[in-house]
């Protein structure tokens, strides 16, 4: 069943100081740019939040950190340039790295201002007992610390090493409760919390699916529903039904409840479509690990009571590091240190300037900055410079550094300029993704088969 939600009249922006909000975060994994609804997509039904977007704002320019799934949600997480502390690369399967506990999160600086915190789904952001989510200022947490999983339970006499005890399974089982369909099962999770922390306002809920990352499952009624030849975009597409009913389950929820006139409510996509997982990055170049857009370019959404209008789109460039800052912002918490900035005078018009200057990104050997307004540098090795014009190439077709020199020259300077507070990577993932790194920013690598062979 899908539920579809109603725009509501409290969604319109309002004139008095809105309440202390609670704020639910929902993240989806290796999503493509094109895979929705409220993103022009007519092959995959995503109701539910289409009519989360037609009650909010989208962003059309909305940016993850890093364009794969750890240091993406490093920097969510704590509001910051997850380089700061050596946390570049993505993280291998039963890695004693991760999120240093000394790293201020979301979640910590808001249960120093009062607030309850809950966290549902995947955590990816450590396995060791300093870096998990109840020592990271998490109240609840219900999901797994692994970066992937089945989506069906594992059966005791077959778990393999790397998910026991690292992921939800083992953790599902201790509650006593066996799921059928991980996304179900952290759909139900996280609104079963949205009721039980209503009481107990402000809150903040991080939701993070793992769907539609790999493997490629979906649940039997979602394909017979898309129907179709079978193939890995059916499958994606059913799990894409799959993902959107589970957060229909947790909007419902919150309409239920007493406090939807004060919930904001986020979604978005950890990093750009995968190479393997049937995902559509549209007309954006790149896919999940690249520099160019369809890597770091991500479907984003907020509804804000008070705050956003319902279906308008913001045009800038933001960052998921001001979804963090936007939130501490409105409990008046610690907001030391912080790269994300409150974009609620920018969602509301009071200020009409641009959120960033610039938005960077480094892993590895490639690196990347956009200014506020129409430029883009990508440089690879420290050697290769390529740069576009997204105002009259969003899709990164030309590379106009040649006759565009000064604003190479200014925007390599601010590429320095931020690296010099950087903290060298902490560990690496490899030989492998070095070489893919370098090979997918190459002139040549320019259509989405050659894009999709390289992970």
């Amino acid at each position: 069943m899908y539920w579809l939600l109603p725009l509501l009249a409290w969604s319109s922006p309002i004139t008095d100081a809105p309440p202390t909000p609670n704020v639910i975060i929902m993240v989806c994994d290796d999503a493509g740019w094109a895979d929705f609804g409220f993103q022009g997509a007519s092959d995959v039904p995503t109701p539910n939040l289409d009519a989360l977007a037609a009650s909010g704002t989208v962003f059309e320019r909305g940016y993850v950190t890093a364009s794969v799934c750890s240091p993406s949600r490093a920097g969510l997480i704590s509001g910051r340039y997850q380089q700061r502390f050596g946390h570049e690369h993505n993280m291998p399967v039963g890695s004693k790295h991760g999120m240093p506990g000394e790293i201020d999160t979301i979640a910590e600086r808001l249960k120093g201002a009062g607030w309850s915190t809950a966290a549902v789904g995947k955590w990816h952001l450590g396995y060791e007992p300093d870096m998990r989510p109840q020592a990271q200022g998490f109240d609840h947490f219900h999901g797994q610390l692994s970066g992937s999983r089945p989506y069906t339970p594992l059966p005791d006499d077959k778990t393999r090493a790397n998910y026991r005890q690292r992921d939800g399974d083992a953790l599902v089982r201790a509650e006593g409760k066996r799921f059928d369909w991980l996304t179900e099962y952290f759909g139900d999770r996280a609104a079963l919390l949205v009721r039980e922390l209503a009481p107990a306002e402000p809150y903040l809920l991080y939701v993070s699916f793992t769907a539609p990352h790999g493997p490629m499952q979906a649940p039997p009624e979602d394909l017979e529903a898309i129907g179709g030849e079978p193939s890995k975009r059916t499958t994606y597409i059913a799990m894409q039904r799959a993902l959107d009913r589970a957060v229909g389950d947790i909007l419902q929820a919150v309409e239920a409840s007493s406090e939807a006139h004060k919930t904001v409510i986020w979604f978005v996509n950890d990093n750009g479509g995968a190479t393997n997982n049937g995902s559509d990055n549209g007309t954006l170049r790149g896919m999940k690990g690249s520099k160019f857009e369809g890597g770091v370019r991500v479907p984003m959404i907020v509804r804000w009571p008070g705050v956003t209008n319902p279906g308008s789109r913001y045009s800038r460039p933001v960052s998921t590091m001001d979804i963090t800052a936007s939130t501490i912002a409105c409990a008046q918490a610690d907001a030391s240190d912080l790269d994300g900035v409150d974009l609620r005078p920018y969602l509301s018009g009071s200020d009409t300037s641009a959120p960033h200057e610039h938005l960077f990104w480094r892993r590895g050997p490639v690196k990347a900055v956009i200014d506020d307004d129409r430029w883009k540098l990508i440089v690879v090795n420290d050697a290769q410079r390529m740069l576009f014009d997204l105002q009259a190439d969003p899709g990164e077709g030309t590379d106009v550094s040649a006759e565009h020199q000064e604003v190479v020259v200014q925007l390599s300077n601010a590429l320095q300029t931020w690296s010099e507070h950087l903290q060298a990577p902490r560990w690496s993932t490899g030989d492998k993704w070095i070489r893919n790194q370098i090979e997918k920013h190459q002139p040549h690598v320019d259509t989405r088969a050659e894009e999709r062979s390289l992970p």
